[in-house]
Parts: structure tokens; C-alpha cells; sequence
């Protein structure tokens, strides 16, 4: 059981590093074009290869998911997913 809550750990640790990463590129883009715009998960998808297929023409769900911005949702994967791992708190007296 431990075993899986540090590797549930983990996997929010790495999701909020990835989330920032692209949260400073949206930034430094907005500092060059001077436009407020968020990087979507079709364009990231698209953009490294992985699952563009899923999102070019496939179904509903797939297209308002590929419109989500890229860092928030996976900062609120990695908030969620370091919550789940978190040690459990023991209720009563000690």
C-alpha cells in the first residue's frame, strides 16, 4: 500500500512539474506576441506526436477535451493525484 501512495506521489509531482513548464512557455509567449493564449491539449498532442490522431477528427468528447488548456489541466491531474497519495491522517486520541 505504501508502495502505491509514493508512486501516486510521484506522478503528481512529475504532472505539476510538466504543468509548469508549459504554464512559463504560455507566459513567454504572451510576452512576445502580446496575446493572452493558453496552449490546448490537441495543440501539445499535435505538437509532440503523441495521441494527434485522437484528436484530428475523432469524436465529440475528444474535441472538447483537445480544447482544454494543456497547464491547468494538468496541474489539476497532479493536485489530484498527490491527494490520493497522501498519507492518511489517523482520527481519535493518542
Amino acid at each position: 500500500m505504501q508502495f502505491i501512495l509514493h508512486f501516486l506521489r510521484l506522478l503528481g509531482t512529475l504532472c505539476l512539474a510538466i504543468a509548469t513548464v508549459f504554464a512559463v512557455g504560455d507566459i513567454a509567449r504572451y510576452v512576445a506576441d502580446d496575446i493572452v493564449r493558453m496552449a490546448t491539449i490537441a495543440e501539445i498532442a499535435q505538437m509532440t506526436g503523441i495521441g494527434a490522431g485522437l484528436f484530428a477528427g475523432g469524436s465529440a468528447t475528444a474535441g472538447v477535451v483537445g480544447g482544454w488548456p494543456f497547464a491547468l489541466s494538468v496541474a489539476v491531474l497532479g493536485m489530484v493525484l498527490t491527494l490520493l497519495g497522501r498519507k492518511r491522517r489517523r482520527i481519535g486520541r493518542t
